[in-house]
């Protein structure tokens, strides 16, 4: 007869072939997750057997997102079927920050026979140890997920006779009873969990509450949404366009419709000193219908756990039982490091340099917390690609590849560090493939990110590639078609081709979305100067620079407005030219204010136009990729030294090259 290997440990007896646990002589009814650790503690007993082993040895496929809470549920219920207790433990020590260990001593034993026909015995709610403390409290409420709970069994004592006299009644019964419930498990399951289609998701800005809500709340729903759009069952869309929607029914109805969202994540983000309350309600689009209700609360520190643990319930809720999913993309454990992440995420939305430093700051202290937080290091390398535009072009530029480069080499599925390489490669090395390719691999990796299609539109049109560019622009506003800042690339893609129509059409699409921005007013300005219309252009300008309160913006204003009206558009060059030139370059220029080499070249000096342009190339600066089409050089296009440098760049002039602007 074949003999079976047994543990052993004090009054329990375990068979790790078929997981059956006996005590005294009775086999304890335990669920086949927990037996596989119990096997797993009692193999290496009295050795420390860590998270990671464990997380690899009961889920080697990945089935599972949230592997703590996953961990946590299963040691508590091998304790509570070894009646251990977690604060003076027993049988299974807890040892912080790295695992568990199995503590009294474990024998093997062969047997003939197996402990299968040992008598079952079910633990008494009695019997049941204090829980292992949670720092985050999180429920849910759902009607598309399947919810499954151990409940306690109570048996009757009954005499052994009328049992089986019974015998036939209770085994008729139980048979009823199993089939009834697999008939409404199968009803239920097949309602509930059946596979899905990709579900098109949008996540409403949140109803914040409490000192610095707001600004917090607005950056966790941005990293929530990029971990949302990671789950193989969503279609995360349209973040940029929801910042006015309603909670109303019809808002709802609307704004679905308007944007093509299946569902809309609605939230409410309370800060009391250092506790954040989240709920969220999962909203059906077509009907405003409530789908699934979740709510969580933790410290500020605990924010990156209720993201996963929210990415991981709506996955729940809305996926095939078939379905795998994996980590966030290059994310980090550390609460304190996504703390810092979340702040810097903040800071890098403003465009003031003072802003972009402090956000740096706080992602230096993120990485100081966690050195392999990938999206830390694409972050910070964004962050420089802005601040670029304030000072030390080359330098920030430098900074910003590699710090993509050390992100991708932690996640090479970063699309945000791909986009920052393509940006670098064709705005400062000028290769244009690789530049291309770089950006062609961010959209891959990230479809529905309105940002990189827009990014790539740019860089199609700086080559002349129109057709092209106009797609991705046009994809880019389908993403997200209420975001403000997808129109002002509209319109420099329509400029670019020299369709005057359309860039008018989507700058005042623009001001429609955003009439309070200065942004928008300058790109306005600059719609109107490209197409010729000048009154109008000056007069954006001026109240661009009055909705700065820019005083001595306005003082210019007023100047070169006074010189038009005395010579044109051409004496209105001039003027800032002078201003330049007087070294008030950060008084005079704003985001889309043309540079030296254009305005010389505007009013028709060649020679001191090309001489600023070598000035330009000398600096690396990325306004030259642009030479090809900014209608502030058509002047040039017949100028042999003009096309040297547009080799130099490797680009081409357009189909229009033979056309040039109208006499002043």
């Amino acid at each position: 007869m074949r003999e079976t290997r047994l543990l052993s440990f004090q009054d329990y007896t375990f068979d790790p072939a078929s997981g059956d646990l006996v005590r005294s002589g009775r086999r304890l009814r335990i669920q086949q997750q927990t037996s596989v650790l119990l096997g797993i503690l009692l193999e290496r007993a009295g050795t420390v057997v860590t998270r990671n082993e464990l997380q690899l040895l009961l889920w080697p496929n990945g089935e599972f997102l949230d592997y703590d809470h996953a961990i946590n549920r299963v040691i508590n219920q091998l304790r509570y079927v070894l009646r251990d207790n977690t604060r003076s433990p027993h049988f299974i020590e807890t040892v912080p920050k790295r695992g568990y260990r199995f503590l009294v001593p474990v024998s093997v034993v062969t047997s003939p026979t197996s402990l299968a026909g040992a008598q079952e015995a079910v633990p008494s709610l009695a019997e049941s140890p204090a829980s292992e403390p949670l720092t985050l409290s999180a429920s849910t409420e759902t009607g598309l997920a399947i919810v499954e709970s151990d409940a306690a069994v109570i048996t009757s004592q009954v005499s052994e006779p009328r049992r089986r006299s019974r015998t036939y009644i209770w085994i008729a019964a139980a048979a009823a009873i199993v089939f009834l419930a697999a008939m409404v498990y199968l009803a239920f399951r097949h309602r509930a969990v059946k596979p899905m289609a990709q579900v098109r998701l949008g996540v409403v800005p949140f109803e914040a509450s409490g000192l610095g809500a707001e600004q917090l709340a607005e950056s966790f729903r941005l990293d929530l949404a990029d971990a949302l759009s990671q789950l193989p069952v969503v279609e995360i869309r349209a973040t940029n366009s929801l910042g006015s929607t309603g909670r109303s029914p019809a808002s709802i109805r609307s704004i679905a419709q308007t944007l093509d969202l299946d569902m809309l994540l609605l939230g409410q983000f309370a800060v009391q000193g250092d506790t954040c309350s989240v709920r969220f309600e999962l909203v059906r689009g077509r009907d405003a219908v409530h789908l699934a209700s979740f709510q969580y609360k933790g410290s500020r520190e605990e924010l990156s756990i209720i993201r996963d643990k929210l990415q991981r319930d709506i996955f729940l809720s809305l996926r095939s039982s078939e379905t795998p999913i994996q980590q966030i993309h290059g994310s980090t454990e550390n609460p304190q490091a996504y703390s810092e992440y979340l702040q810097a995420r903040e800071m890098s939305g403003a465009r003031k340099p003072d802003a972009l430093e402090q956000a740096l700051t706080h992602y230096n202290a993120a990485i100081n917390h966690d050195p392999n937080f990938a999206q830390a290091y694409a972050g910070m390398a964004t962050v420089n690609l802005n601040l670029r535009y304030f000072s030390d072009p080359e330098g920030h530029q430098r900074v910003a590849g590699q710090l993509a480069q050390i992100a991708l080499r932690l996640d090479s599925s970063l699309a945000e560090a791909h986009a920052v390489l393509g940006d670098l490669a064709f705005r400062q090395s000028w290769n244009l493939a690789r530049g291309e390719s770089e950006l062609r691999r961010a959209v891959e990796l990230e479809p529905h990110k309105s940002e990189y299609h827009a990014w790539l539109a740019g860089l199609l049109a700086d080559e002349g590639r129109f057709d092209e560019a106009s797609r991705e622009i046009d994809l880019a506003a389908a993403e997200d078609p209420l975001w403000p800042a997808v129109y002002s690339m509209t319109a420099f893609v329509a400029g670019a081709a020299r369709d005057n129509d359309r860039m008018l059409a989507a700058v005042h699409k623009y001001e429609e979305l955003a009439p309070e921005s200065s942004w928008c007013h300058d790109q306005l300005a600059w719609a109107y100067f490209s197409a010729g219309r000048y009154p109008e252009a000056l007069a954006e300008w001026r109240k661009m620079a009055v909705m700065d309160g820019d005083a001595k913006r306005i003082a210019l204003e007023d100047t070169g407005l006074a010189a038009y009206r005395r010579g044109g558009i051409v004496a209105y060059g001039h003027t800032r030219i002078d201003a330049i030139k007087a070294h008030s370059v950060d008084l005079t220029r704003h985001a889309n204010d043309f540079s030296l080499a254009e305005w010389y070249a505007f009013v028709g000096d060649r020679d001191q136009a090309m001489d600023a342009l070598r000035g330009l190339i000398a600096d690396r600066d990325g306004v030259v990729v642009a030479l090809a089409v900014d209608p502030m050089f058509d002047h040039l296009h017949d100028d042999a030294r003009f096309l040297g440098v547009l080799r130099e760049v490797g680009l081409t002039l357009p189909h229009f090259a033979s056309r040039t602007r109208s006499t002043h």
